[in-house]
Order: C-alpha cells, then structure tokens, then sequence
C-alpha cells in the first residue's frame, strides 16, 4: 500500500489534464476535488503503519523534501503532490512519534481543530478550496481540474500532515484502524461538500479532528487510563 498509492496518485495527476472536462460548476469541483483528495489522502495516511519506525520516515522526509522542493522549483503544478503528500505524511509520523502521550493524542485534535475554526471566522486560513485564486503556498496541494481547465481549488499541507499524525496515533494507541483512516477521509471529502454546498472556503483540519475522534470516542477513556498498555488491534 505505501508503494501503490502514490504510484497511483502520481499516475492521477498526471493525466488528470487529459481527461474529459466535466460539466462547468458543482460537479467538476466535486468530482475532481473529491479524486484529488482521495489520492492524496491515500498517499499520506499509507505511511501511518510505519509510526513504530524512525530511520524509514526521516529518510522519506528528505527524500520526498528533496523532490518537492525541486518541482516546485520547476513549477509543475500537481505533478508535485505525491511528493508533498509523501513529506506531510512522514512529518506527520514522526510527529506523533515524538509527541507520544495519549493525552496529546486527544487534546491536540481538538486544539487545532479549535485553532482552525477561530482563525477562519477571523481571517483567511487552512482552506480548501480558494476558486480562481493562485495557490500562495508553495506546499499546497493543487487539486486539478479535468480537460485542462486549470485547478478547482487546494489543500493545505497542515491537513495532510495532521490526518498522518492522527492516523499514527491510531497505530499507535489500539483505536480502530480502519475506521479512523475511513473517518479522516471522511472529514476531508465533507469540507469539499461543504465547500460547494455553502459556496464558500471550508477548513479542512476541524472535520479531519472530527473524523478522527468520533469513531474511537469508546476507547479514548481506556486510552487516557493505560496509554500503551491499552493498545489492541484495530
């Protein structure tokens, strides 16, 4: 899996340009950002199994930094998310790695998710998408229009590397496995539905937390309680 899915992200992003242009409006956003950010959360939550390892994801972050850097340089637009999501997910990892405690496994969704939502109502931030804008960061994951119609919005690389982060303290701490990745990519997509359906920017991070704590709430007071002693199999 963590071969295979940026192969195929890559893939993705490549011939994205290529492909039939969708209809003008809602759909061509929702169906090529929802793609995009499939892919993108693919590649970046496929490194989650390896938070019980260092050398394998420091030697990614430089790897993948390395190249991210380099296409960004070259500006290749898209081309440059499987690198960039390669980097956020290994940063991501060796975050909850270091930050190994369960009481920051849970305070820290809900602090930046907090963070997030107070810095939208007060200003732009973590959004994502920003329609007939550039993409200032060069970190951003652009989310490709099809037919070569430009993009139809981004991602901020913070979403990507937290959603790791909280996928490796799944790893980590016995939640459910499989439930957790299908609930940050759950999180992700809404804030695309919601993006459409409001006709505005919708942070990202707060539904991601979200996604993340609601289908482990039953585990989180065993989790406090044993730390990991408290692991099991998700």
């Amino acid at each position: 899996m963590a071969l295979v899915a940026p192969l195929v992200a890559l893939a993705y992003f490549l011939v994205a340009p290529a492909l039939p242009a969708l209809p003008a409006g809602d759909t061509a956003t929702l169906v090529a950002g929802g793609v995009g950010l499939l892919m993108i959360a693919a590649t970046t939550l496929a490194l989650a199994p390896a938070a019980e390892t260092l050398i394998g994801p420091l030697l990614i972050v430089l790897g993948a930094g390395l190249v991210a850097g380099a296409l960004n340089a070259a500006g290749v637009g898209a081309a440059a998310n499987v690198a960039e999501a390669l980097l956020a997910g290994a940063i991501g990892v060796l975050f909850a790695r270091w930050l190994a405690t369960p009481v920051i496994a849970i305070a820290v969704p809900i602090f930046v998710a907090a963070i997030d939502v107070w810095s939208v109502a007060s200003g732009p931030t973590s959004q994502l998408l920003e329609n007939g804008t550039d993409v200032a960061d060069p970190l951003s994951f652009d989310l490709p229009a099809w037919g070569g119609a430009g993009s139809v919005g981004d991602l901020g690389f913070s979403d990507a590397l937290f959603a790791a982060m909280f996928a490796a303290w799944a790893w980590r701490y016995g939640m459910r496995r499989a439930a957790t990745v299908i609930g940050i990519v759950a999180g992700l997509l809404a804030s695309l539905g919601l993006s459409v359906a409001l006709d505005r920017a919708i942070p990202a991070l707060p539904l991601i937390a979200a996604g993340y704590l609601l289908v482990n709430l039953d585990r989180i007071p065993a989790i406090l309680r044993g730390g990991e002693n408290a692991r099991e199999r998700g």
